[in-house]
């Protein structure tokens, strides 16, 4: 799922799922990404106990994560905040009493802050292009049948006797317009108080249609535990805008419109509003993801896996994470960086990308007012997950 989700139905043998497929793979830790191998959230002893049935939506269900994988997905299920407790606070601890002496350097963060998760930006885009509101409601006449295991070809169909599937998750419908105006113009204040030194922005930005990573639907309910589970293939640009290519990557028009300089269409470096401004692709919720991948389309070396994508949306040999990418700039933690956290949604990018920042030593503040999710109850969900998680070390604004 991107940054947003809510609670969706149970599945209807309709809906497009998707989740993690390889064992629980430790941060930094190299993993060889074979045709079949997903990705895992951080396995800790506090790990899915923790995870109550409210925070999940439908392609978060266990079964599936287990089933499928980024392959499947796009982004990345890797909710950093609900494996970082204990460490968090101690890392956090240690970069307070060394930058308590020195200057603060502050840093805006806008997470996710992009058209692609705006409802009235995908129901204003027209009725034939991929992942708008009218494409993804429609039913589609699936050409072929997967395995769900080894993606061998199951059944060809013949032209009218296709079944058909919708594209709509539910949670690829965007937020709300009024939640997206009010992070949108959160973000535009703090960038014009002129309170920054630097402005982060980032956007989740998959694979090109035509790569090898495809969504994943269901064709019918055997369990997906079943790896001889029947499946649709279909490429992100089909059922989300946020592929390369698509119309969604941008930053949010709703702060273009206020800061002409703002965009990432011209690579990593820009401005905002004059303030030098560094944007991030990613394909994961956690913006300080440290995961590499060796594998054939790497040539067996350890890249970057899901952070610093290049224009097609697929590791490159020279990517940064974010970390290295503000420590070459001089806003390491050990500079005295502060990081605000504005974005979306609350429960998911905004807590992992805040909550992994503290336990590498920043101090982290959350504006609160500047965040929102779904809905309101999983919005408060995700503060309370900062404050539980976080404890002294984050400090919420309003």
């Amino acid at each position: 799922m991107g940054c947003v989700g809510s609670k969706q139905p149970a599945d209807d043998g309709a809906q497009p799922q998707s989740g993690t497929g390889s064992p629980p793979v430790a941060q930094g830790q190299v993993k060889n990404d074979g045709a079949s191998v997903g990705k895992a959230e951080l396995t800790t002893t506090t790990d899915v106990a923790q995870v109550d049935d409210g925070d999940l939506d439908d392609d978060d269900e266990p079964q599936k994560q287990a089933a499928l994988g980024k392959k499947g997905l796009g982004i990345l299920r890797k909710n950093f905040c609900r494996t970082c407790a204990a460490q968090q606070q101690s890392a956090k601890n240690d970069a307070s009493s060394q930058n308590d002496a020195r200057s603060i350097k502050r840093v805006l963060v806008v997470i996710d802050v992009q058209d692609g998760y705006d409802s009235e930006f995908i129901a204003s885009l027209p009725a034939d292009v991929g992942g708008s509101l009218g494409f993804i409601q429609d039913e589609h006449a699936v050409k072929a049948s997967y395995e769900l295991g080894s993606r061998a070809l199951i059944t060809a169909y013949e032209p009218g006797s296709e079944p058909k599937i919708s594209y709509n998750k539910g949670w690829n419908k965007g937020l709300p317009g009024e939640a997206m105006d009010t992070v949108a113009a959160r973000a535009v204040t703090e960038i014009q108080s002129g309170a920054y030194e630097l402005i982060v922005f980032t956007t989740d930005y998959l694979e090109r249609s035509g790569a090898e990573e495809l969504g994943v639907f269901p064709l019918d309910k055997t369990p997906w535990s079943d790896p001889t589970k029947p499946v649709a293939l279909v490429g992100y640009d089909k059922y989300l805008t946020i592929a390369a290519g698509c119309p969604g990557v941008d930053i949010s028009r709703r702060i273009r419109e206020k800061l002409p300089d703002v965009t990432s269409a011209n690579g990593k470096e820009g401005t905002a509003n004059g303030t030098p401004a560094l944007y991030l692709r990613k394909q994961v919720d956690d913006a300080f993801d440290e995961d590499r991948e060796a594998s054939e389309r790497t040539g067996g070396a350890a890249w970057l896996d899901d952070v610093d994508v290049d224009d097609d949306g697929l590791p490159r040999a020279d990517a940064q994470t974010l970390l290295q990418q503000l420590s070459a700039r001089g806003y390491g933690p050990a500079e005295g960086t502060q990081l605000s956290f504005v974005g979306v949604v609350t429960n998911r990018c905004v807590a992992s990308s805040l909550l992994h920042a503290a336990t590498l030593g920043y101090r982290t503040r959350c504006l609160m007012g500047g965040c929102r999710a779904a809905n309101a109850a999983a919005h408060e969900k995700g503060l309370a997950m900062i404050r539980e998680k976080g404890g002294d070390g984050v400090e919420m604004v309003e």
